[in-house]
């Protein structure tokens, strides 16, 4: 067993403004665990399955030196600069291109930071835990082909890199690469995850440090930076917004379960279901569909251990579910297509069809 001092290391773990970085860890995508079709039966048409390539740097982590994992980050300075100042907190962004800082610096910043005997026990534990990516790369590629196939968009390759993000991320991209950091992925049964403070990690954020979310992740953050469109600061215009990212998921990824989708435990999403009429009667009853107060509409969509003003056995983040029903509702019940839909900013037209 790991004991306690392990994580007293002096490269603290933060938790940063995701959103700030474009480090989304809400949502995004794959269950692997869960999933009990084979992957070829993923493959409705094989010519359109885009090309993956995979850049793996957690084994230069896991090797120790410093140099070799300073020439492997330079191949990808957005990632570096990421790393080495916001998530490792070890200098500043000219320390990776000053030649005098890079040798008297840098490498020694980075050597003290994989000689950290906390450090390797995460690289080896890591490795344990992800010893093989075929399955996650099989499904990022059907569904990048159906991304690709819905929007047109001629995509025959696509990049993807796994890396170690000192517990700050979980999906961003960076230098044309989708980075998803794996620490993030362990399990909270996982020894280390259950180490990680409480007051930065509560039980409710552990809980869903799973695997099973990782492909739900890649493409909700993929999606957020190429698709999303605000269409207004009000309630409804947030959870319609956000409802059409969440609609194309669902149609690039059908071999997905619907609460991996959301983030959602099998129960938390039932609970959406069997309380959408509720939770639409509060939003009217309380005039918040046309709110713009942060402090009464963010909580529909910050992630936490429920959803204000729903109680305890509510998940959160209610409002992009709600906003995907919406969506969904406006679609099935109108000719369009996806690419309309994402063009169509008539919030009252989205919502016309809406029945909870």
């Amino acid at each position: 067993m790991l004991n306690h001092k392990l994580l007293a290391t002096s490269f603290t773990f933060t938790k940063v403004n995701m959103k700030r970085l474009q480090f989304i860890f809400l949502f995004i995508v794959l269950s692997l665990l869960g999933c009990e079709e084979t992957t070829n039966s993923l493959y409705l048409d094989k010519s359109k399955l885009v090309e993956v390539n995979c850049i793996h740097l957690n084994p230069v982590f896991l090797s120790g030196d410093a140099n070799q994992l300073h020439k492997s980050l330079r191949n990808y300075p957005e990632l570096y600069e990421n790393f080495y100042t916001r998530m490792i907190r070890a200098g500043e962004k000219d320390h990776l291109s000053n030649p005098n800082k890079i040798d008297s610096f840098t490498i020694p910043k980075l050597q003290h930071f994989l000689n950290d005997s906390s450090m390797k026990v995460i690289f080896k534990s890591i490795a344990a835990t992800f010893n093989e990516f075929d399955d996650y790369k099989e499904k990022i590629s059907v569904g990048m082909g159906n991304y690709s196939d819905i929007f047109n968009a001629g995509i025959t390759h696509a990049q993807i890199g796994t890396f170690y993000s000192n517990f700050n991320a979980t999906v961003l991209e960076n230098d044309h690469v989708i980075w998803i950091g794996l620490d993030m992925y362990l399990g909270n049964d996982n020894d280390i995850v259950k180490m990680l403070p409480p007051n930065t990690f509560p039980n409710y954020y552990k809980q869903k440090m799973d695997k099973k979310y990782i492909i739900s992740d890649v493409f909700f953050s993929f999606l957020m930076t190429h698709h999303f469109n605000p269409m207004g600061d009000e309630l409804l215009a947030r959870m319609l917004s956000y409802g059409k990212i969440t609609y194309i998921m669902d149609k690039i990824l059908p071999f997905e379960s619907d609460e991996n989708k959301f983030r959602y435990t099998k129960d938390e999403l039932n609970w959406c279901k069997e309380n959408e009429e509720y939770i639409w009667r509060f939003i009217i009853d309380e005039k918040l569909l046309y709110n713009k107060e942060p402090a009464l509409i963010d909580p529909f969509f910050q992630e936490g251990p429920y959803t204000k003003s729903f109680g305890p056995n509510s998940p959160s983040t209610i409002g992009i579910w709600l906003g995907y029903e919406m969506i969904k509702d406006y679609v099935d019940n109108n000719n369009v297509d996806i690419v309309e839909l994402m063009k169509e900013n008539n919030i009252q037209k989205l919502l016309r069809y809406y029945e909870p």
